[in-house]
């Protein structure tokens, strides 16, 4: 299962907006893009389809993430990482009854 969650993005925007990501927050914590290891294309040419650029990114961590750009609406997502969903799955926030 994919799941992608919203976020904020900072781009270099030189011959086109949106161009490819320099920095983006996640979950609260800000993530500088040291490298673009990889970019590739969805839709655009099946009219059907919605246009979606996706870029692999190494951040300055050396954590490395899946970030798509939907150009229909403007918006940035990231892949959310296998073991992210799973700490998500399981963590459970018990709360004392009163």
């Amino acid at each position: 299962m994919m799941v992608f969650e919203r976020m904020e993005v900072w781009t270099r925007d030189e011959y086109r907006g949106a161009q490819e990501p320099v920095a983006f927050e996640w979950r609260g914590q800000h993530y500088e893009v040291e490298e673009v290891l990889d970019r590739w294309y969805e839709g655009g040419l099946d009219a059907r389809r919605m246009p979606l650029r996706y870029f692999k990114v190494r951040v300055s961590s050396g954590e490395v993430f899946i970030v798509r750009f939907h150009e229909m609406f403007q918006a940035w997502s990231l892949l959310v990482p296998r073991e992210m969903m799973e700490e998500d799955l399981f963590h459970v926030e018990h709360k004392p009854f009163s």
